[in-house]
């Protein structure tokens, strides 16, 4: 699973730096990667956000969904948060059926991993994640919603 998480990183990191990518607001890059059939999303932001760098995927795989959800600051946090939200597309809208929480203290990364085996053979999902560092006091916070999977 390491090797899998550093190849992955150091994909994504490569393709920052060599493929366009989208600037919202003033300083947030989007960056999105394929990693076979696997839609990488991460963002991007300046070297003064204790939320400078986020990834979150969904992948469909044997029964299962699988989620990677990953937080990296450039400075240790009082605290890092993940709310993972599992949604399923039902009659065209998202519903939320599924939310993990993790909280981890005095750090400067958190990386989570969970599966869900429940999925509906040929339904679409997808997940939402709310990243939150509190640094001081001050809390920052960053939404990324990953594209959608078919599960298998």
């Amino acid at each position: 699973m390491r090797k899998i998480k550093l190849l992955l990183l150091t994909v994504l990191l490569t393709s920052v730096l060599s493929v366009g990518v989208n600037a919202q607001g003033d300083h947030m890059i989007v960056e999105e990667s394929r990693i076979g059939n696997t839609l990488l999303r991460a963002t991007l932001d300046t070297a003064d956000d204790p939320l400078s760098y986020c990834t979150d995927s969904i992948s469909s795989s044997n029964g299962y969904l699988v989620i990677d959800s990953n937080t990296f600051s450039n400075q240790t946090c009082d605290e890092l948060e993940l709310q993972i939200n599992l949604q399923e597309n039902k009659n065209g809208s998202w519903s939320t059926i599924k939310t993990y929480s993790y909280t981890s203290y005095n750090t400067s990364s958190i990386s989570k991993y969970p599966t869900y085996s429940s999925q509906t053979i040929g339904a679409k999902y997808r997940v939402k994640t709310y990243h939150y560092a509190t640094v001081d006091g001050e809390t920052y916070a960053k939404i990324i919603t990953s594209p959608e999977v078919t599960a298998k």
